[in-house]
C-alpha cells in the first residue's frame, strides 16, 4: 500500500466530509446584527395557541411535502427560466421599486403553505449508500430560492397591502417548509432549513412592525427548540464516515488490514482537498505511527507486543478507528445536551485536537471536529424564537402601559423567556423612550448574535 497516499487523507483522522454549503454556515463570524425595530403595542391573548408557526398535528394534511415542492420546480417553465433567477432581487427590493408589477408569484405561494402544512417530508436521498458523504442535494437549493427568497418577496408584498393575515400565512409556511427541509438527518439540510426559518423570523418581524400583527408570544412558546431531532443527524453524520470499519475487526496481523487500509486511502482521497509532498508526506506517516505505537499501548488496551506484531498500516488504522470512536461516544450525547453543556463539551473536543494536530504535524483539523458546532448552529433557532418571543412580551406590556416600554424584563405581564445559550435573560437597557434589547457573544460559539434597538409606535 502506498503509505505516502495515505499521509494524504489521514489528515481526516476523524472526519466525515460535510457539504460546502454547510461548511461555510458552520463558520460564521462573530458578528452582531443590529436592529432598529419601532413595535406596536398590541396585548397576547393569555394562553392563546390557536395559531401557531409551525402546523399542529391537528392542523396538517397527512401525506408527502416533496412532490409538491418538486412539482413547483418542474411545472412553471417559463417562471423558472425568467422569474426564479431573480427572486434574490425580489426579496431585497423597496417594496415601492415598479418592478413590482412583474413579480407573480400567487401560484407558488399557494402550492409553499401546502407543503408547509403537510404532516412528513420523504426526499428519497440514498443515505446508506457506499459513498454518503458524496450525496448530492440540488433540490435543497431549490427549497432557498423559491421557499426562502420567493416567499419572503410575496410575504412583502402581502404587507405592503396590508394583507397581514396572508403575510402570517406565508410565514408559517416558511417555517413548515424549513422543518421539512431538517427532516434529511444531514447537517447541511439542518442549516438549509435553519436559513429558512430565520427568513421566516426575519418577515415576522417586518409584521410586528407593520402595525396590524396579533401579538405572536404564544405562537412563539409552542415552536420546539430545533426544526427536527438532532440525533438521527448527529448519527448519521458519525456513520457516514470512511473512518467507521466494520466489526469484528481482524486480528493482528491479518492482511486485511492493508485492504481495509487501501479502501480507507480511497474513500478519503474522493473527499479530501489537502494535499501533501512526499517530504511532508514520510514526516506525517512517521509521527502518526509513533503516536500509534505509543498509544495503543499505554491508553487504548494493545500489549506491547501486540503492537510491535502488527504492520504499520495495522497500527495507524487501529490508531485512527479507536480515536473515532473515542470521539464517537462523546459527541453523540450532544444531540440532547443543553447548549451550555455543548458549547463546554466542544470546548474539550478542539484542545484535544489541536493536542493532536500539534503532535502529528497535519496541516488542517478533520470536517467532524466542526460537527458540535453544527448542532449549536441548530440550537441557535431556538434562541432567535426567545429572543423574538422577549420582544412580543414587551409588546404586551405596552399595549397595557399607554404604549410605554418596562424599565427591565421583571416588569412584564408575560414572562421574558431565558437565552437558552446563558439560561439567564437577554440583555435589555431602557434609556428613555428606547430600549436595547442583545444577546450575549458566548466565548466558544461563532454564531450571529442580535442587537436590536426598540421604540413602540
Amino acid at each position: 500500500m502506498n503509505m505516502v497516499k495515505l499521509a494524504f487523507t489521514c489528515v481526516f483522522m476523524l472526519g466525515v466530509t460535510i457539504f460546502d454549503a454547510s461548511t461555510s454556515a458552520l463558520a460564521q463570524q462573530s458578528e452582531s446584527t443590529k436592529k432598529q425595530l419601532q413595535i406596536s403595542p398590541k396585548i397576547a391573548n393569555d394562553y392563546d395557541s390557536s395559531f401557531r408557526l409551525l402546523a399542529s398535528e391537528a392542523e396538517q394534511e397527512q401525506g408527502n411535502a416533496v412532490p409538491v415542492i418538486l412539482r413547483m420546480v418542474y411545472e412553471q417553465q417559463p417562471f423558472m427560466k425568467e422569474l426564479y433567477p431573480r427572486l434574490h432581487e425580489f426579496a431585497e427590493m423597496d417594496i415601492s421599486d415598479p418592478k413590482w408589477k412583474d413579480f407573480y408569484f400567487d401560484r407558488f405561494a399557494e402550492q409553499i403553505i401546502r407543503a408547509g402544512a403537510m404532516s412528513h417530508a420523504d426526499w428519497q436521498y440514498p443515505l446508506r449508500s457506499e459513498r454518503p458523504y458524496l450525496i448530492l442535494l440540488p433540490d435543497i437549493q431549490s427549497q432557498r430560492q423559491l421557499v426562502d427568497r420567493g416567499m419572503t418577496a410575496w410575504i412583502r408584498q402581502q404587507l405592503s397591502q396590508g394583507k397581514t393575515d396572508k403575510a402570517l400565512q406565508g410565514i408559517k409556511a416558511q417555517f413548515g417548509c424549513s422543518r421539512h427541509c431538517a427532516a434529511t438527518p444531514i447537517v447541511v439540510c439542518h442549516l438549509v432549513g435553519l436559513a429558512i426559518a430565520n427568513s421566516g423570523f426575519d418577515n415576522l418581524e417586518l409584521a410586528i412592525q407593520a402595525g396590524e400583527c396579533p401579538n405572536m408570544y404564544w405562537a412563539l412558546a409552542t415552536l420546539p427548540p430545533t426544526l427536527q431531532d438532532l440525533g438521527p443527524m448527529v448519527r448519521w453524520e458519525l456513520w457516514a464516515t470512511p473512518t467507521r470499519l466494520s466489526e469484528p475487526l481482524p486480528s493482528i496481523g491479518n492482511d486485511k488490514w492493508i485492504q481495509i487500509a487501501n479502501r480507507f486511502v480511497d474513500l478519503y482521497s474522493e473527499a479530501s482537498d489537502d494535499r501533501y509532498t512526499r517530504e511532508e508526506g514520510d514526516a506525517l506517516q512517521k509521527k502518526m505511527d509513533l503516536l500509534a505505537k505509543d498509544q495503543l499501548a499505554k491508553e487504548l488496551g494493545f500489549s506491547v507486543d501486540e503492537v510491535e506484531r502488527m504492520t504499520k498500516e495495522e497500527r495507524i488504522m487501529r490508531w485512527i478507528y479507536l480515536r473515532y470512536l473515542q470521539f464517537r461516544s462523546n459527541v453523540e450525547p450532544l444531540a440532547y445536551q443543553s447548549p451550555k453543556q455543548i458549547i463546554a463539551a466542544k470546548r474539550t473536543i478542539e484542545a484535544a485536537n489541536e493536542k493532536l494536530l500539534t503532535e502529528s504535524g497535519a496541516k488542517s483539523s478533520p470536517y467532524l471536529i466542526m460537527l458540535p458546532q453544527g448542532i449549536l448552529a441548530c440550537r441557535n433557532f431556538e434562541r432567535r424564537s426567545k429572543f423574538i418571543q422577549t420582544i412580543e412580551a414587551i409588546r404586551d406590556y405596552a399595549g397595557r402601559h399607554n404604549g410605554t416600554l418596562p424599565a427591565k424584563l421583571d416588569d412584564l405581564h408575560l414572562v421574558a423567556p431565558n437565552d437558552p445559550f446563558t439560561e439567564q435573560q437577554f440583555v435589555y437597557e431602557l434609556n428613555g423612550k428606547t430600549a436595547r434589547l442583545s444577546q450575549e457573544k458566548i466565548d466558544g460559539f461563532s454564531g450571529v448574535t442580535f442587537d436590536y434597538e426598540l421604540t413602540a409606535k
